[in-house]
């Protein structure tokens, strides 16, 4: 634990402390000038907060090496303390460490042959944790930000009704992980948490209005809205899987017909790709399907890669599809950008080309003219960045953050 050289107590003012904290952390070196032209607070509060975070060791000064540069910077001290990002798909398991600058201290991989139970699935998630912890002298965590991949009440820290793992209902998530790691926990959805990540360090760091939208076997949206995620009123916003594609009556798990994921999901098109193969319409598809007795996702998009027309059909035509349900998006919420994340967008640009043209055929002009349709630069690292951030804007938000003081820094 850090020594502090003064008394919790004589933070007085938590929101302010937390507005200057947050600014510096935002913007990395930061002279105290700037800190006061951003914040629009007086040199005298500034002055009074900075000297505060000083003593309790949360930032640091130093003289720029460049001797021209008068004015001295400020930073926060990154390596103070750790929260964990945490991003559970349907077989892997990402785990990252993160240093209060959000710089990478470690990480891992694990997978899972199945994570319907969810008793012996969490177990594993919290060994591994732990484990991750103990081999990088990781002590303590200031916080753990989880993103799982089914609905979650983002509220209560519990899955809500997840269709394909039905066990998973109602599991006190938050209320497990704080008891074992001691520390505050924050669960949300798997699209949430990528969309955040993105937003935070990857193709959307300066925009505040995008849509993340996540394809693979299932597909769900995360709105970004003046800089925040927008989970609606009971947490289920974006959910775009479950919307009914205009003339589809293919049945979907949920129970109805026409659903999005059931015509252009990974098990749609593994679905497709093995019917056109039992056709004969592919010989490509074909010898794989004898070969293996079944066909992925993967499999289409090698085909297309390796100039098979039925794959490239289907790929074309599972972006049209998907375009057409984001083009009633962009023209609802008009998003700057839309970044496509998830196992499908190995597809690349032809799948991306598809869906951008599909949008703005049958969006305004307004809406589509600078609309920048994207693959996520961030990719497998979305999630576990999504999750860190999620976490650490929590901790050191104005609600939290003398708290976040008091539970790890011990007063001199």
């Amino acid at each position: 634990m850090i020594q502090a050289q003064m008394n919790q107590k004589e933070l007085i003012t938590p929101n302010t402390t937390a507005q200057i904290y947050n600014i510096i952390r935002y913007n990395g070196e930061i002279n105290r000038m700037a800190i006061t032209r951003i914040s629009g607070v007086s040199k005298s509060t500034i002055s009074l907060q900075i000297n505060k975070l000083i003593k309790l060791g949360l930032i640091e000064e130093k003289t720029p090496p460049d001797s021209s540069q008068r004015k001295l910077k400020l930073q926060i001290r990154g390596d103070l303390g750790y929260v964990a990002g945490v991003f559970l798909g349907i077989t892997k398991l990402s785990i990252v460490i993160f240093n209060l600058d959000m710089q990478i201290k470690c990480e891992k991989v694990h997978y899972f042959d199945s994570i319907s139970d969810p008793v012996e699935c969490n177990r594993q998630i919290i060994q591994q944790l732990k484990d991750l912890c103990r081999d990088n002298g990781i002590e303590r965590l200031w916080g753990i930000g989880i993103g799982f991949p089914f609905p979650v009440n983002f509220r209560d820290g519990k899955p809500d009704s997840p269709p394909n793992v039905p066990l998973w209902h109602d599991y006190p998530l938050r209320k497990i992980y704080e008891k074992e790691f001691g520390c505050p926990v924050l669960i949300d959805n798997d699209v949430n948490v990528m969309a955040l990540g993105e937003g935070y360090k990857g193709c959307t760091t300066d925009e505040s209005d995008f849509l993340f939208v996540k394809v693979g076997t299932g597909i769900g949206a995360g709105l970004i809205v003046d800089g925040k995620i927008y989970r609606g009123a009971k947490g289920c916003a974006g959910d775009i899987g479950h919307i009914e594609v205009d003339g589809s009556n293919v049945r979907c798990h949920c129970g109805n017909k026409g659903c999005l994921e059931a015509v252009a999901g990974g098990k749609a098109l593994a679905a497709r790709a093995t019917e056109i193969a039992a056709k004969n319409e592919s010989p490509y598809l074909k010898e794989l399907l004898t070969r293996n007795q079944q066909l992925s996702a993967m499999d289409i998009n090698n085909g297309a890669i390796a100039g098979d027309l039925s794959c490239i059909q289907l790929i074309k035509e599972a972006g049209t599809v998907i375009g057409s349900v984001l083009a009633k998006l962009v023209s609802f919420f008009n998003p700057s950008s839309i970044v496509i994340g998830g196992g499908l967008s190995a597809f690349g640009n032809l799948f991306v080309g598809a869906m951008r043209e599909a949008v703005i055929r049958r969006s305004l002009h307004l809406a589509t003219f600078e609309l920048n349709v994207c693959i996520s630069e961030l990719k497998d690292k979305s999630g576990p960045t999504g999750a860190g951030t999620l976490i650490i804007d929590h901790i050191f938000s104005s609600q939290e953050f003398t708290s976040t003081i008091k539970r790890n820094l011990r007063a001199g």
